[in-house]
Formats: C-alpha cells, structure tokens, sequence
C-alpha cells in the first residue's frame, strides 16, 4: 500500500460520530419522486449542496427537470504537466417511499440509532455512501495533500426511477475525462465489479374486439398472448444453463399482462378485448446481453405469427447493458488493497442483481466501474431501513485510501 503516511494522517482527522450526525440529518429529508404531493430530490440536493459549501467546495447543482436536480462537487488536481486521472464518487439523492409507516418501529424520516445501527429511510439506499464520499473529499482537501488527478463527487436524482440524472450527467462537460468511477451503493462494503443489466420490451397483441358469446366475430388477442409466455419460460429455462459466477443466471420475468390494456377500456366478463399487451423485465449478464435476447425473441414473436391471425407489436422500454469490470484493472486492484488494509481481512469481490446508475455510467463513458459502499444488500426498500455504523467507519477510510492511491499525490 502506497502513501501510507499520509493515509493515517487524513485518519486522525476523521470525526466519525460527526459523520453520523450528517447522514441522520440528511436522511431526515424525504427525497421521495412523489409529484403529486410535492415531492421531490429538490430539498436533499439542496441540502448536500449547502453542505459541500460548508466544506469549502464550490458546488454546482442544476436542473435535470423540474424540482429534480444534480449536484456535482469537484476538487481539481493544479497538476497540469500531465494527462490527469479522473475518479468519480457517485451516488443517487432520491429514496423509495417509506410505505405503510404504521409498520415501522420509529419514523422513518426522523433517523434513530439503535444497537449499532441508524435506522431509517435512506440511511443504507443510499445517502450514507453519497455522504461518506462527501466527507471523504472533504478530509483529503483539509489535509492540504495535493492530489494527481482530479476528484469528482456526482450526488444524481432519479436513480430509482428512470435514471434521468445519471443519463443526462454523462452528457454533460462535468463527465468528460473521468477514467474510473465508483458508485457507492450499499453492497456491504464488497467490491463488485459486475453489475445485471435490464430491458424492459412492451408486447402488444392487435385482434378485434368481440361479444363474448361470439368469439369467432372477432379476433382473440390472449391466445397469442399466452403463447409467447409459454415459449418465453422454456427461453428463461435455457437461460439457466449460463450462470455467472458473480451474478447468477438472466431472467425473463413477466411483470404486467393486461387484457385491454390500459386507456383501452375496462375488463368485462362478457367481452372478448380487441388487444393486450404484455410487459417484459429481462436481466442480463454479460453472458447474454440484450442482443443474445432478441435474436430469440424476434424469433419467438414471427413462429407465433404464423399460427394466429394477430398482429403483434413490440418496442424497447429500456435498456441498460450489464456491466463486466476486469478484476486486474488497476481501480479494483487499489479498492481490494484498501479493504485489506482497512479490515485486516482479504476483499470480497461480488456482484449487483440490480441495475444502478453505474450501467449507463459504463455504457456511455466506457469507463471501469466497480459498486463498493456501506450497507447490508438485502436491507434496500425494506421497512426499518437501517445501516451498520462500523461498515460507514470502514467505508470511509476505505474511500480516502482509494481516492489517495488512485490519483496519486502531486510532486507540487
């Protein structure tokens, strides 16, 4: 491990009940994409923005949409001799509703701790890794040690949704140059350097609309319909054969099938609907990406063609490809030998069932991207929310190692 010195001297810096007291303070802001009511990321952002200032920054926080913004925060190398490396810390301001807060043991938006554990929503999905990231720039630029390379700290809206945060802050100058990047969503503090990808695919069947009691004057829609599921659970059992090691098998996964669809009528016992429509949640790994898919499908939907006469209509929701980082690239490397030097105890190397902001961050920037933050995996969305302080301990000081080794520190 390089830089050790100066490592623990950023160490002795570190106020770890401080950082606590901001992590529940933050997560005391409902920062729930809940528009009808007015909710937004807007008070968060604003929030994380203000605090950035507080540390001396000079943060930038725009509008993706309305009342939904992001907030970047960087802290820039004065080593201008040389091509610069670029590390991104990156994580998501907007949190999924609490639900039924009856079934809570404490408000979850008032933050307890409680055995070790701060308890509420958010804390773990995810502003505690955004905040350690924070904290983390904060304590390296205090220490007066000039960096290699420049640091970016990327607080994103909409993660939960349709990441329209991460999609347009790849796109913007602020994303131009980075080299590597960590998103520091919960994962228990194990660097996992695949990620599954999604595609969502809307399926519509167009027959004609008939009396129940006179099928045959029209055109029955379901039939087809139920043909493509069975034909697409014999793929999804194919798909079981091709397990990866990190991230277990694809999966095709039926999530809605409605017979009319929406805004086409209502459901009614004695009416044969003139469409349905079905949606597709595909999860990918880099052994079948979603090109391996539609080969197979499309050959799915022209097969069913031929036996029914219904026109079946298909198109991409959304796709995020999954993400495969090389284990002996050099940012998994300096995160492995951070959690060794942190923990005493070797890194586990995992990876992500779901789809963070870090697949379009790798689709769009072709970058490594390795997830690795505080927080059990399973506890996300979960009631009674809550997060283990000592992995917030570990995880910032895993960072500060991290942020050190990769970027060097300056000569100047």
């Amino acid at each position: 491990m390089k830089y050790q010195e100066q490592i623990h001297s950023v160490y002795k810096s570190i106020d770890d009940d401080y950082l606590v007291d901001l992590i529940c303070e933050f997560s005391k802001i409902k920062s729930v994409w809940d528009p009808g009511n007015n909710g937004s990321e807007l008070e968060a952002a604003k929030w994380f923005e203000n605090q950035a200032k507080l540390f001396g920054f000079n943060p930038h926080l725009y509008m993706v949409a309305p009342d939904r913004p992001n907030v970047i925060v960087s802290l820039n190398s004065e080593n201008e001799t040389v091509i610069n490396k670029k590390l991104l810390l990156e994580g998501h301001t907007d949190v999924v509703t609490e639900g039924d807060v009856e079934l809570w043991t404490s408000d979850p938006f008032d933050p307890i701790i409680r055995d070790g554990r701060i308890i509420g929503r958010g804390v773990n999905d995810m502003k505690s890794g955004l905040m350690c990231a924070l904290y983390a720039m904060y304590l390296i630029k205090q220490s007066g040690l000039k960096l290699g390379g420049d640091l970016l700290c990327a607080a994103l809206c909409d993660e939960e949704g349709e990441m329209i945060g991460v999609k347009d802050f790849v796109k913007t100058k602020y994303a131009a140059n980075i080299t590597s990047a960590i998103v520091c969503e919960p994962e228990e503090n194990n660097i996992c350097i695949e990620q599954k990808g999604v595609a969502w695919v809307q399926v519509k069947f167009i027959g004609k609309m008939s009396h129940g009691a006179m099928p045959y004057s029209g055109i029955n829609s379901s039939y087809p319909l139920g043909k493509v599921l069975f034909e697409l659970e014999k793929l999804n059992d194919k798909y079981k054969e091709y397990n990866s090691e990190l991230l277990g098998t694809p999966s095709i996964t039926p999530t809605i099938i409605q017979s009319p669809p929406i805004n086409n009528g209502v459901p009614q016992n004695n009416v044969m609907p003139g469409s349905s429509e079905l949606v597709l949640d595909i999860r990918l790994t880099p052994e079948i990406d979603y090109e391996n898919f539609t080969n197979s499908f499309k050959k799915i939907i022209n097969d069913v063609k031929k036996d029914y006469d219904t026109e079946i209509q298909y198109k991409l929701l959304e796709v995020r490809p999954p993400v495969k980082t090389d284990e002996n690239n050099e940012i998994v490397k300096i995160l492995k030998e951070s959690y060794q030097f942190v923990s005493g105890s070797p890194p586990k190397i995992g990876g992500v069932p779901g789809s963070t902001d870090g697949t379009i961050i790798f689709q769009e920037l072709n970058v490594p991207v390795v997830v690795c933050g505080p927080g059990s995996i399973t506890a996300p969305h979960q009631i009674d929310e809550f997060i283990d302080i000592i992995e917030i301990k570990e995880s910032i000081r895993i960072y500060i190692s991290s942020i050190i080794n990769y970027l060097g520190i300056s000569d100047k």
